[in-house]
């Protein structure tokens, strides 16, 4: 173990997670000047080549971020998700308290699908609008929407850039997923839209029924839809996809071949060529991606590893260890953006697997659970969360401040660990 490498390269992944935290910095010229200076310090001190530590990149799951962000993007192009929003409210028949819990349950859904910050970008102004012509407050829905998009984040493998490293990492598909977290998502899910009707919602003031009834005949959800032909196309492609990712077990294949079969075939609809469409991505959340990945290769050269050797990790039952990591990661995911949380935690729950024998289901389900639930204990934890701020705050929600947000998300934050924490000690002697 060589300490003072590591210690610089700690000072490193520092400088990288404020960087992405400061607005105004450029958090991709500093991730990768902090990789390429990691990589050639431990490269000359250990003599390792660069190519080396371009073998620590989980190519496969940059492959499945990239894929599910077209596909995200074709599926915003064809306005799928503005059509089922007006579709929830119609079928609601503007019952507001029908409306909260189909508005939450999709939400859900979708954040287990499709970016978490998406989900958000199109459904919350659609949510604000009909709002606005019902003459009632949103803030609560949105409320909803929010803590609720964070559920959706544990149901699927493939629902964020940290469950697609752990689950890369740790070779999880869409079946493990469904065996150790749906009971508990859908649990949890119906638990919290219940919390917000009864004391959110219900204080609200009620709808007037003329006005319910103009909406009602005034709101077309085909209208949304501008070919019908390509919108069928890809809902039907899209829920195939689903499908697939849920039977086959190579999800970067599934997630590659999907996109490229779903470009094509838009091709002659949105004029839009395979280049055009890369030009869409967020090719900085990429790159951030890839700098990680190098500068924990370089902490794993240096010995991270082994600052957890000597712990006698021996003496504490899986109960208790997967206890301690589910709160440990909750306050840090609250605090630090959640893929550097991911990523530095990542070696240390292989370590506790691999060299100390624990289980590994109570171990991933805290660590998976505390990274996605964990970021709902202060807005700035969830990017959801700042974004739905952000476009409340743009449409002159009322209700919807940071303070509101910080202290509902805060409080569900706990909840939703407290509740994890009572099925970690039914899931635990299963599984040890």
């Amino acid at each position: 173990m060589d300490v003072p490498l590591l210690i610089l390269l700690f000072i490193l992944f520092a400088l990288v997670i404020a960087s992405y935290s400061i607005a105004n910095l450029d958090f991709v010229a500093i991730s990768l000047l902090c990789m390429f200076y990691a990589a050639t310090v431990t490269g000359l001190k250990n003599e390792i080549a660069f190519p080396e530590f371009v073998g620590y990149i989980e190519w496969e799951a940059i492959i499945i971020i990239l894929s599910m962000s077209i596909i995200t993007k074709i599926a915003q192009d064809s306005n799928v998700l503005e059509y089922v929003a007006v579709k929830l409210f119609k079928l609601s028949r503007g019952n507001r308290r029908v409306f909260l819990y189909l508005l939450c349950f999709i939400t859900t859904l979708l954040a287990a699908i499709i970016t978490d910050v998406v989900v958000v970008l199109i459904l919350a102004p659609v949510v604000i609008r009909l709002c606005h012509f019902l003459k009632i407050r949103s803030g609560t829905y949105l409320l909803g929407m929010t803590i609720c998009i964070n559920i959706g984040s544990i149901i699927t493998p493939f629902s964020s850039g940290e469950n697609i490293i752990i689950s890369t990492a740790f070779e999880l598909d869409t079946a493990y997923f469904f065996q150790y977290y749906w009971i508990f998502s859908f649990l949890l899910l119906f638990f919290t839209i219940f919390l917000i009707d009864k004391y959110m919602l219900s204080k609200e003031p009620n709808i007037d029924e003329d006005q319910k009834r103009f909406v009602l005949e005034l709101v077309d959800a085909d209208v949304m839809i501008k070919n019908k032909k390509m919108f069928y196309f890809n809902s039907i492609a899209i829920i195939i996809t689903i499908a697939l990712f849920a039977i086959l077990p190579i999800l970067y294949l599934t997630a590659v071949i999907s996109a490229l079969i779903l470009v094509l075939a838009n091709k002659g609809y949105t004029k839009k060529s395979m280049g055009e469409l890369l030009r869409d991505i967020e090719w900085e959340i990429i790159f951030f991606f890839i700098s990680l990945y190098v500068i924990i290769g370089c902490l794993l050269q240096a010995g991270f590893r082994d600052l957890f050797i000597n712990i006698p990790f021996e003496l504490f039952n899986p109960f208790l260890l997967s206890l301690i990591l589910l709160i440990l990661i909750s306050l840090i995911s609250g605090f630090v953006a959640n893929t550097p949380t991911a990523l530095i935690f990542i070696p240390i729950i292989g370590t506790l697997i691999d060299s100390f024998n624990f289980p590994s289901v109570p171990l991933l389900f805290a660590f998976i659970i505390a990274i996605n639930l964990g970021g709902n204990l202060i807005p700035q934890g969830a990017a959801a969360d700042m974004m739905t701020l952000k476009v409340a705050r743009d449409s002159g929600v009322e209700n919807m401040s940071y303070k509101r947000l910080l202290k509902s998300g805060s409080i569900f934050a706990l909840i939703h660990i407290g509740c994890s924490l009572l099925y970690l000690i039914i899931l635990t002697p299963f599984t040890s």
